[in-house]
């Protein structure tokens, strides 16, 4: 898997086991900000709650997705607001999840207004995705913002530009049940549900 520069790839291998025995069993191990994750408010430091610890209907529910494709810097759109305070999950699609295996893809990635993640505080929106590695880069402002108060991010999306368009989308993307500050996901959508 591609992993960000400096990163150790992640890692799935099977046991070794007696012949005998009468089962297989493997091992994984993995930096949890690789793939597709979400992170906490604790991954910004705004609070210390590990991500094991939050009700999981906080990680279902309705979605929308906005198309941004195409552009380097995505500047909040009033617009948006309305849909923002429809829906509980956000998600953005950049284009930029069809970079995946190039060398640009951790480096050359759109970046997101601060005035986003205002915005989407402000319409009580619970969890924001990005087909991207980040919606930021340092200082991270959009995720000193947003991940507060038991809201999360959602970051290495890919196939949002299946969901552009669609007026009902069910969205689940449930941690794994670990003490960290983030957690790799099975993002899953579906659609006229």
């Amino acid at each position: 898997m591609h992993v960000f520069p400096g990163e150790i790839r992640p890692s799935v291998s099977r046991d070794i086991l007696p012949e005998d025995a009468g089962y297989v069993t493997y091992r994984l191990e993995s930096n949890l900000h690789t793939g597709t994750h979400i992170d906490a408010p604790f991954h910004a430091k705004a609070d210390s709650v590990s991500i094991d610890l939050y009700p999981l209907d906080l990680f279902t529910g309705k979605a929308c997705v906005i198309d941004v494709r195409g552009l380097d810097e995505i500047k909040m759109d009033t617009a948006w607001e309305v849909l923002f305070s429809k829906h509980r999950i956000v998600l953005f699609c950049t284009g930029h999840s069809n970079s995946w295996k190039s060398g640009k893809y951790y480096f050359d990635y759109p970046v997101f207004d601060t005035e986003i993640a205002h915005a989407l505080v402000r319409t009580g929106v619970k969890i924001a995705g990005v087909d991207s590695p980040s919606p930021d880069k340092s200082p991270f402002e959009f995720h000193s913002v947003f991940l507060k108060d038991s809201r999360f991010l959602i970051e290495n999306l890919t196939n949002l530009d299946k969901l552009i368009g669609q007026e009902t989308i069910a969205f689940s993307a449930f941690p794994l049940k670990i003490e960290a500050e983030a957690s790799l996901i099975r993002a899953v959508a579906s659609i006229g549900q």
